[in-house]
Parts: C-alpha cells; sequence; structure tokens
C-alpha cells in the first residue's frame, strides 16, 4: 500500500513538473467590433432632446445636475434627474452622461405601483422619446415599453437594450453593448 501511494504521488509530481499546458499563452486580440468609443452612448440621443424638449418643455419637470458618481456601473461624468412638477418624488428619471451628446444611460422609476397608467405612460413616452431621432424605431419601442411596462424582460431594438424592471418599478435604458 505505501509503494502505491509513493508511486502515485511521484507520477503525480512528474506529470505536473514534465507537462506542458497544451494552448498558447498569448492572449487573443480583441474583436474589430469590441465595444469602445461611441458605442457607449445610445445612438442620436442628446441631453437637450431628453431634458429639454420632453421633461422640460412637454412636461414642465424640474431637473437638477450634478457630477457622476464614479463608483456607478456606468461611469458616467454627470448625472440630471428630473421629476414632476408637483414634487412628489413617486416618479422620477435620470440620465447619466459625459457630454450633452454623449448619453449613456436614460433611466425612469415610478413608484406609483404595478399596472399603473401613470407608470405605463412614463416608460413608453421615454421610451419614445430616446428615440425621437430613429422614426422608423420610435413607433416598436414605444409599444415594447408599454406592453412590458410590468415585467422583468428586456430586448434590443437597433442596438439598444430596454430592460423593464419591477424592483424598483422602472425602465433603463442603455447601450447595447
Amino acid at each position: 500500500m505505501p509503494a502505491l501511494l509513493l508511486g502515485g504521488v511521484l507520477g503525480g509530481v512528474t506529470g505536473l513538473v514534465t507537462t506542458e499546458v497544451p494552448g498558447s499563452i498569448t492572449p487573443p486580440a480583441f474583436a474589430a467590433d469590441f465595444p469602445g468609443g461611441d458605442q457607449q452612448y445610445l445612438p442620436s440621443v442628446t441631453l437637450a432632446m431628453i431634458v429639454d424638449d420632453w421633461m422640460k418643455k412637454a412636461n414642465s419637470w424640474k431637473c437638477t445636475q450634478e457630477a457622476g458618481d464614479p463608483d456607478a456601473w456606468s461611469r458616467a461624468k454627470q448625472r440630471t434627474t428630473c421629476e414632476p412638477p408637483d414634487g412628489r418624488g413617486d416618479m422620477y428619471v435620470d440620465i447619466e452622461y459625459d457630454a450633452p451628446d454623449k448619453v449613456k444611460v436614460v433611466e425612469a422609476t415610478c413608484r406609483l405601483g404595478n399596472y399603473t397608467r401613470a407608470c405605463t405612460t412614463l416608460f413608453s413616452t421615454m421610451a419614445d422619446a430616446v428615440f425621437i431621432g430613429r422614426p422608423k424605431l420610435r413607433k416598436s419601442v414605444a409599444a415594447w415599453a408599454k406592453k412590458n411596462a410590468d415585467s422583468e424582460r428586456h430586448t434590443i431594438i437597433g442596438g439598444v437594450r430596454l430592460q423593464a424592471n419591477l424592483e424598483p418599478h422602472g425602465l433603463r435604458i442603455t447601450p447595447e453593448v
């Protein structure tokens, strides 16, 4: 029995020391379409389009701007939060961006409860506003947001990810990557 144990240990050590792992030690090259540059931003979306045109002019929402959170997953440099004019705090929209024409995230949160008309309208209107510069996709995006407002679903349309959440009840729109 001791001879078997000793033989097994010696064989294992010899195998580890003399066996070369197959494959290359050079890391693979990144794919040509690896996310970078403008792929981290929502296509055709500007801060003015969301905040000035949709939130302030069309809906009279109040917005505040602050520095981005360096620990947030988006690593955006700036953040604007908008709330309805009544200031109840049960609905708000966050926009995270690096520059006025480099928007990373548009996210709506609605604490009025699932299956409420106000939340469904907020999400579908926000989706439509994000795609205002892409008229061929607007109708399908707004319809998807309305249909899935009270779910945990996501989809990708035109290189943009729409993610519906229940806790917190919201809709997050980010680039596909």
